[in-house]
């Protein structure tokens, strides 16, 4: 049987080979076990990122409630030069004219602090539109180009990348040359990359500076034509004094608004409003908003405003709710409001400020629905869509957000909690959801938490030489698992929580590739024995590779130096991999097969009972190929079942607004969510789940295919996806070790590899009932094209 799918032609664009449909003839014998499947393959990777739990998962709806998302402390002048003095990521000036084409782009800089190097941005037409250099990029390692594309998702790498670093405290020549699709990068005179993009390549657009995790100064900017006119010289132009924190805006005729560093209440940066006789103060929009449903918050004000302070929800054609609070003190106070509405508005927003004159400062801002506060402060929708996706183990809290979290700074009364030290990922986690948040949350969707510490390297912690990162790690330990009478545990005990959390899984840090393999190997034999001593019970995790190269910094020789060096006091190897999502087809295949490769060396280790976390994977998409790619992973894990027991996606989830890193399997925004492709397959084979894993007899190929069977042995499951351009006729042979009775199917497929669910259309891929037929001791059904699927097969088992 075949049925030529429309989407045929997106295999010729993408180069992939369609098979030849025949019937695929395979065999299952129930009596045959070739492994046992942890449910922990199924697990997640929950990180503070695109404002995940800061403005989603986590309840509160202020967003930047403590105002220290700003842009103070970045782009200032500094004599002839621009600095850039804050340690975010991703953080870009842009300026001249996007219709420029053809140009050389030179200037200056030095790095004054932190673990890369510059970011030299050019033919930029937006946000998404670009190029870039990354200069002592890739942990300060190398040069490259990178480019982004609108509707693409995150920027990639193009054209050659030359090894190289960049040095604190160094001025250094940086010349970029564009003509045409052909781009030249010079470093100190020296060209380092010659470059000539394709089709997607840039012809227009501006220029621009910026860092990652860096602080730097840049200076002698200049753009020219090739013919030696002048565009643009100097400084930029448009630096503008930024008074009031990312996501606020002032209101009021009169009202004059400050970044205050002089007397916050608890961290850096507070608000200060000063009004005159018509009030006015300080307005977020954004808000979804429902009649009915009542609304707790507070603010922390000083100051003089006699006339009380005005909080209001503010609806559409001005609908309001509104509370006057008491004029505040000279000394710090909490002051707590209930609003409820009797209207609804998707876009509402909350005004907080003097009703008339008044001269204050405002911190720590907060709202919430009194329901959510009720059962735990998560947004309802959100937490349910985790649940259901059944996670076994959670991994938290990140990623590179782990190598800087500060976890003393994420526990007791919320107003006392400190932001994180750095803006990362379009984020800066203000800590409302710290440790206590998140075991409450395992526990409310079923999942085992898994902590990962941050050991305090000095890309990641400025103050690596003054801190002791290490009694921060058994202070947190002892924090989850000590008893209520040790120190921590009595501290966990003052916060609520009595009994001890018991947490088993503790990784040490993330991504640790900056680290010589060697070195970070050091790191761990110094650690792991300590932690064990705190905790003897608990199961210690190490970071390995980043890939499937072959190189030193993040392939499969880090892995073989950490296996070689700490087997012996581990219990998982943890490694990571992004795919290009065009390769949804082989990419699981491949990565299988570095898992095999892996497995050898974990067999002659000192610890042959080592095991493989996948900590990290994805395919770089929210269209259908990712579901694809995900259904592929799925199966692999399943089948390495003998040596990889643990394994967790990212990203888990996302806000709409994010401007890179589009892969996330929750996507969401102020008011509702969808599922993306990765998250629709992995929910189906999730309920699906069978701890026994069954030999298949037979050629499997075109399809990813994988049989197991449930503990009462009453159910087989084949789990199907076919990444080819023609149906798959199957014919499953059940006779030996079992009798059918009856036999369902779940499919999910598409019309095209681009389809994508949206929050407009959150079902568009969604898994549809389609025919599995018992005929003569055999289950019949059919793959189409691109397609995922479960067949489900009820019985008995025989001898």
């Amino acid at each position: 049987m075949k049925r030529i799918h429309l989407i045929t032609l997106l295999f010729v664009l993408f180069g992939i080979t369609a098979c030849s449909a025949a019937d695929l003839a395979l065999t299952v014998d129930a009596r045959s076990i070739a492994g046992t499947i942890d449910k922990n393959v199924y697990g997640h990777f929950l990180e503070h990122i695109f404002h995940s739990v800061n403005g989603g998962l986590w309840g509160d709806l202020i967003w930047n409630r403590t105002f220290e998302q700003n842009e103070m402390g970045q782009w200032i002048p500094r004599g002839d030069s621009i600095a850039q003095e804050g340690m975010g990521t991703n953080v870009r000036l842009t300026f001249g004219d996007v219709n420029w084409k053809d140009y050389e782009y030179t200037l200056e800089a030095k790095k004054t602090a932190g673990q890369e190097g510059f970011l030299i941005l050019f033919r930029v037409k937006n946000d998404e539109d670009f190029y870039w250099a990354n200069l002592g990029g890739w942990s300060n390692a190398r040069h490259s180009l990178e480019r982004g594309n609108k509707g693409r998702g995150r920027w990639a790498t193009v054209g050659p990348a030359a090894d190289g670093r960049i040095d604190t405290g160094k001025w250094y020549k940086i010349k970029i040359r564009c003509e045409g699709p052909k781009f030249n990068v010079y470093l100190d005179d020296k060209q380092i990359i010659d470059f000539t993009d394709g089709d997607r390549a840039h012809l227009t657009g501006c220029v621009g500076i910026g860092t990652w995790s860096t602080r730097a100064l840049f200076r002698n900017i200049k753009v020219t034509t090739l013919g030696g006119e002048t565009l643009h010289e100097g400084l930029p132009k448009n630096m503008t004094n930024q008074n009031v924190a990312k996501f606020w805006q002032a209101y009021g005729d009169n009202t004059q608004i400050f970044l205050d560093t002089t007397d916050p209440l608890n961290s850096a940066v507070c608000q200060k409003i000063v009004t005159g006789h018509d009030g006015g103060g300080l307005l977020q929009k954004g808000l979804c908003i429902r009649k009915g449903r009542s609304y707790q918050g507070s603010v922390w004000l000083k100051g003089t405003a006699p006339d009380g302070i005005v909080v209001s929800l503010i609806g559409d054609n001005d609908a309001r709710t509104q509370q006057i609070l008491d004029p505040p003190t000279a000394e710090w106070k909490e002051y707590s409001f209930t609003l409820k509405p009797k209207w609804s508005c998707d876009n509402a927003a909350i005004s907080i400020g003097p009703k008339a004159r008044g001269d204050i400062r405002i911190d720590q801002v907060s709202l919430m629905p009194k329901a959510w506060a009720k059962k735990g402060g998560f947004r309802p929708d959100l937490l349910k869509a985790v649940a259901d996706l059944k996670p076994p183990v959670i991994r938290w809290p990140g990623g590179c957000f782990a190598s800087s979290y500060q976890w003393k700074d994420g526990i007791g009364p919320q107003h006392k909690r400190l932001p994180h030290p750095r803006e990362i990922w379009d984020d800066l986690d203000v800590y409302n959801f710290g440790t206590d948040e998140f075991i409450a949350m395992c526990r409310a969707v079923g999942a085992e938490p898994l902590i990962v510490v941050n050991i305090g390297t000095r890309n990641w912690n400025p103050d690596s030489d003054t801190h002791d990162y290490t009694q921060d790690i058994l202070d947190w330990i002892e924090y989850c698992n000590g008893p209520a009478d040790s120190k921590w545990g009595k501290i966990r005990a003052q916060n609520g929580h009595k009994k001890p959390y018991n947490v088993k899984f503790w990784e040490i840090d993330n991504e640790t590739w900056h680290l010589p393999a060697p070195q970070y190997a050091e790191e761990v034999l110094r650690l792991a024995p300590l932690m064990k001593e705190a905790d003897p019970s608990i199961k210690l995790l190490a970071c390995g590779s980043g890939g499937m190269g072959r190189n030193d910094r993040n392939g499969m020789p880090y892995n073989r130096t950490v296996i070689e060096k700490c087997a012996a006091l581990l219990d998982y190897i943890s490694i990571h991999h992004y795919e290009n999502p065009d390769r949804f087809a082989d990419g699981p295949r491949n990565y299988e097969r570095f898992f095999r490769e892996l497995g050898d060396v974990i067999k002659a280790s000192a610890n042959p009972n080592l095991k493989i976390y996948v900590s990290e994977w994805n395919a770089q998409s929210t269209d259908w190929r990712t579901g694809l790619y995900c259904g592929g992973m799925l199966n692999a894990f399943e089948r390495c079942s003998d040596v990889l027991t643990l394994a967790g996606p990212a990203l888990f989830l996302r806000h709409v607004s994010a401007n890179s890193w589009d892969n996330a399997f929750i996507n969401f925004d102020n008011k509702t969510w969808f599922p993306a492709p990765n998250y629709v397959v992995m929910k189906l084979f999730r309920e699906n789940y069978a701890p026994l894993r069954l030999d298949l007899a037979g050629d499997t190929a075109p399809l990813n295919i994988v049989a197991t069977k449930s503990e009462n042995g009453k159910t087989i499951y084949c789990k199907a996806v076919n990444p080819t351009a023609e149906s798959v006729d199957v014919a499953l042979d059940l006779e030996a070790g079992f009798k059918p009775r009856k036999a369902a199917m779940q499919l999910i497929t598409a019309d095209s590899l681009r389809d994508r669910n949206t929050i407009d259309q959150p079902d568009k891929i969604a898994p549809a009932p389609a025919d599995a037929l018992i005929d003569a001791g055999k289950v019949r059904f059919t793959m189409p094209p691109l397609s995922a699927a479960v067949v489900s097969i009820t019985g008995k088992t025989t001898r």
